[in-house]
């Protein structure tokens, strides 16, 4: 087979020759090529021999490319032959390497890392030089096919246009005119005007010198912009055919890297440090680079696949995993900065910030602290997080508002990370509390937004106090439902004043409730007597009636009425079977007739209360 191929790289400098001096025998040219190329590039699959298949596969392909390269459309019948031959030699290759590609890329060192268990020891592979050979041998051939044309090839970017040809053969884009006199190695141009083949760049020809002609692009020479072929067209070259070679390539250069490290057998952490190098290079390629066709759709996996395999790599030790998550925070920092477009800066920002709290709680461990001592450094990434959205806030608000929202995320996986250790996680709720506070302090923001900011704050901090109160043992139940009655009722009062249109009922039920209900079923159910919580309950309930009447609020009025009311009726229960049973009866023979006395007066009294009751807001 190794004759077969040397044999092989005849025809593709024969075929170029043809083409050359005979172009009606291209097509048999191409067709012997493609059907040679088959044959050598197949045959370690049909001869005895442990030769390597992927090699020979991607040797032929390579002489397949060089046999069309630079092709002049329109294409000879022979061309769909040879590049057949070339699809099927390149899906033999690729399939040929996948085994060796995947462990260069998962298990380079004999085996899938287990975090942290050391540094791994490495060995040459010399089954694995074929396939990084092979794989570098297909990375020329995509180049090679992907290399401009002369006559706008395909994916070579160039453009054939129909124009006049210069004197001294300089070649004249579509946008000038040949009416007018000429000047030697110029375009002539109406009234006059002349564009040299020498033409600096930066020189244009405005496209309405005259109708219908298109404009010479600014930048551009007469003497570089084109050339001239068949029937005086021209040929505009640009970049986008050598990015598009050079991104056809770029998986099997990519691929080929890391093979080709182990084949060396490249010691630790050199392969995933370099896998890892190369995936973010490819992802801030993709993020960073001006749009071009096959950019995105060939960078963001090949770098999603290298940095991921990377890091896989580079958990082996806590130094090479707190260095890749580094290298992850820098690379989606500057992505989030300096993106092209607004989701791929979103996307940058949301990984920069998942990296850096993965990064917080893995240096901790590294340092051998315990797993709650992690939540205090991931509160700082949360609080940076979001004073970062505090600063975009003016001017980036989608961001800003998904900023603010993953730093809430950060900052609940702090306090997860405390363990079941109550006053380490009080300590995170008063600590993030104070910053969320803060963060509603800033200029600009919506009322919407502040409220938000507050009931975080408020309910972070509240949090924190019952953790500290469970933590120190205190069972005293109006120490956990006190401060959340005295939250609620505090927004409540800023709302009915900045909301003129708010009942009592919405602003101030849930914190009068909060304040009342759990005592007064304290003192319904508990079997003790609890003298001093009936008192202060009466008293506090007394007070709620007052102070609701004052204002005029319906809520505090009927509430605080309804508790005194359960009250007295315990009360009463409770002395049921401390007096003589004659009291009872006797007070309520003249509670009757009083009533009975004054019975139009206590009607117009009560429909009175009532219409009072029902003018509350």
């Amino acid at each position: 087979p190794r004759v077969a191929l040397g044999a092989a790289a005849l025809p593709p400098a024969a075929l170029l020759a043809v083409r050359r001096h005979w172009p009606d025998l291209s097509g048999y040219a191409s067709a012997g090529l493609a059907m040679a190329a088959v044959l050598v590039g197949l045959g370690p699959l049909g001869v005895p021999a442990d030769e390597p298949v992927a090699l020979y596969a991607a040797v032929a392909a390579l002489l397949v490319a060089l046999g069309g390269f630079r092709t002049r459309p329109p294409l000879p019948v022979g061309e769909t032959a040879r590049r057949v031959a070339g699809a099927v030699l390149l899906t033999v290759a690729v399939l040929a390497v996948v085994p060796a590609v995947l462990t260069a890329l998962v298990a380079p060192y004999g085996g899938p890392p287990s975090p942290w268990s050391g540094r791994p020891g490495a060995a040459p592979d010399p089954a694995a030089l074929p396939a990084g050979l092979a794989l570098t041998v297909l990375a020329l051939a995509a180049v090679v096919a992907g290399w401009p044309g002369r006559a706008g090839g395909a994916g070579d970017g160039s453009t054939t246009e129909p124009g006049p040809a210069a004197p001294g053969g300089a070649a004249v884009p579509a946008g000038t005119v040949p009416a007018g006199p000429a000047v030697p190695g110029g375009a002539a141009v109406p009234g006059g005007a002349t564009v040299s083949a020498g033409t600096p760049t930066g020189a244009a020809v405005p496209a309405d010198l005259t109708p219908g002609v298109a404009a010479v692009p600014a930048g551009s020479t007469s003497g570089g912009a084109g050339v001239l072929v068949g029937g005086g067209s021209t040929v505009s070259r640009g970049p986008q055919g050598w990015w598009s070679a050079a991104l056809t390539a770029l998986p099997f250069a990519a691929a080929a890297a890391p093979v080709l490290l182990v084949a060396a057998g490249a010691p630790w952490p050199v392969v995933p440090a370099v896998v890892l190098a190369l995936g973010v290079t490819a992802l801030l390629l993709a993020a960073l680079a001006a749009p071009r066709p096959l950019l995105v759709p060939v960078t963001a996996p090949v770098g999603l696949v290298l940095t991921g395999s990377g890091m896989l790599g580079l958990l082996a030790t806590r130094a090479g995993t707190l260095a890749g998550l580094g290298v992850l925070v820098v690379t989606a920092t500057v992505v989030g900065v300096a993106g092209r477009r607004a989701e791929v800066r979103l996307a940058g920002t949301l990984v920069a910030v998942a990296a850096a709290t993965a990064l917080a709680v893995t240096a901790p461990l590294a340092g051998g602290l315990p797993l709650r001592a992690a939540a205090f450094s991931v509160l700082a990434v949360a609080a940076l997080t979001l004073a970062v959205a505090a600063a975009l806030a003016g001017r980036w608000h989608p961001t800003a508002a998904t900023l603010d929202a993953a730093a809430q995320a950060v900052a609940l996986v702090g306090l997860l990370l405390t363990g079941g250790s109550l006053r380490h996680a009080a300590a995170v709720c008063v600590l993030w509390g104070a910053a969320v506070a803060l963060r509603l302090l800033r200029r600009g923001e919506s009322a919407g937004r502040r409220w938000a900011f507050a009931g975080i704050a408020g309910g972070t901090e509240l949090l924190g106090a019952w953790l500290l109160l469970a933590a120190g043992g205190v069972a005293v139940l109006e120490a956990y439902t006190l401060p959340a009655a005295a939250l609620a009722l505090g927004a409540g009062t800023l709302a009915l004043r900045t909301r003129p249109g708010l009942n009592s009922w919405l602003a101030l039920g849930p914190g009068l409730a909060a304040g009342l209900l759990p005592s007064l079923v304290s003192v319904l159910v508990a079997p003790e007597p609890q003298p001093w919580r009936r008192l202060l309950l009466g008293a506090a309930a007394l007070a709620v009636v007052l102070a609701g009447a004052s204002r005029r609020w319906q809520a505090p009025v009927l509430l605080g009425g309804g508790t005194l009311t359960l009250l007295a009726v315990h009360e009463l229960g409770r002395g049921w079977d401390l007096l003589p049973r004659w009291i009872f009866l006797a007070v309520g023979g003249l509670a009757l007739i009083g009533l009975a006395a004054t019975y139009e007066r206590r009607r117009r009294d009560l429909a009175r209360l009532r219409a009072a009751v029902g003018r509350m807001s």
